[in-house]
C-alpha cells in the first residue's frame, strides 16, 4: 500500500493515463494531477465529466481518448472542454462509442494490434476518432477496426479492496477491468481497506492499493456517499 501522492507521483509527462470507472470520476486523482503539475498526459476516461474538464483547464492534457464529456447535473456541458475543442487547443483528439473505446483495451491486453468494432463509417466516428479507427478489408470481408490502446498507468476505483488488491467495485465497472488488463501498472483507489464480497478485479493484476475516502467526490459511491449536487452546480457556473 502507498498514499496517493506517492502513487500519482509515479506518472510521468507523456503517459497514458486512465482515469476512473463508468459510474465514478476519480476526482481524488485529478486534483493530485494538478496539484503535482503533470503535463503532457495521454488522459483515457470512458465518463469524461468534470475530471477532464479540470485536467484540460489545468494544462494537463495533450490527447485524450473519450466516450463523452459533460455534467450529469442539469446535464450541463463542461465548458473548459467545449471552449478547448471549439477554439482549436493543442490537444490530439479521439472520440470513440464506448464499445470500440474497451475493444481497444481489451485488444492492447491480448496483445493484438486491432480489434473489429461494429461502428458504421455514416456514424462519423471515423473522423472523431482521430486515426483509431479504420475501415480494412480482410479474405473475411470488410471490417472496421479499432487500434490498441495500450495504457502506462490505469487508476482504478473500488469501494472496498484487500491490500493484496482483491478489490469490490461495488458500482458499474464500465471498461475499467478492461484498463487494468491494458494497463503496464494498476493502481486501485479504494474508499475503505478490507476483504471485498465480491472479487471484480484480482489482486493479481494490481501494483499498488491507496485508500482514499472520499476518492470520487463530489460524485457519490452507492453505499458511501451521495453525488454532492450542489458542488456540480457550482462548477458548472464558475467554469
Amino acid at each position: 500500500m502507498t498514499d496517493l501522492a506517492g502513487a500519482v507521483a509515479g506518472v510521468r509527462p507523456g503517459d497514458t493515463v486512465w482515469l476512473g470507472n463508468f459510474g465514478a470520476q476519480l476526482f481524488a486523482v485529478g486534483e493530485e494531477l494538478v496539484r503535482q503539475r503533470v503535463r503532457e498526459l495521454h488522459v483515457v476516461i470512458g465518463s469524461g465529466g468534470l475530471v477532464l474538464d479540470r485536467l484540460i483547464a489545468a494544462g494537463a492534457v495533450a490527447e485524450v481518448t473519450f466516450a463523452h464529456c459533460w455534467s450529469a447535473v442539469g446535464p450541463a456541458p463542461t465548458r473548459h472542454f467545449r471552449r478547448a475543442w471549439q477554439d482549436g487547443a493543442d490537444i490530439r483528439w479521439h472520440e470513440l462509442p464506448l464499445g470500440a473505446l474497451s475493444a481497444a483495451l481489451g485488444a492492447a491486453a491480448a496483445g493484438v494490434p486491432f480489434a473489429a468494432v461494429p461502428v458504421r463509417p455514416e456514424t462519423g466516428y471515423l473522423e472523431w476518432s482521430g486515426g483509431l479507427l479504420s475501415e480494412v478489408d480482410s479474405p473475411f470481408g470488410a471490417a472496421v477496426v479499432v487500434r490498441a490502446l495500450p495504457v502506462d498507468v490505469a487508476f482504478v476505483h473500488a469501494s472496498l479492496a484487500a491490500p493484496a488488491g482483491d478489490c469490490w467495485f461495488g458500482a458499474p465497472a464500465g471498461e475499467a477491468v478492461a484498463a487494468a488488463q491494458a494497463a503496464r501498472r494498476v493502481v486501485v483507489v479504494a474508499e475503505r481497506i478490507g476483504e471485498p464480497p465480491v472479487v471484480d478485479l484480482p489482486g493479481l493484476v494490481v501494483d499498488e492499493v491507496v485508500e482514499v475516502p472520499g476518492a470520487v467526490r463530489p460524485d457519490g459511491v452507492p453505499g458511501h456517499y451521495p453525488r454532492d449536487v450542489a458542488a456540480y452546480q457550482a462548477y458548472g457556473r464558475s467554469a
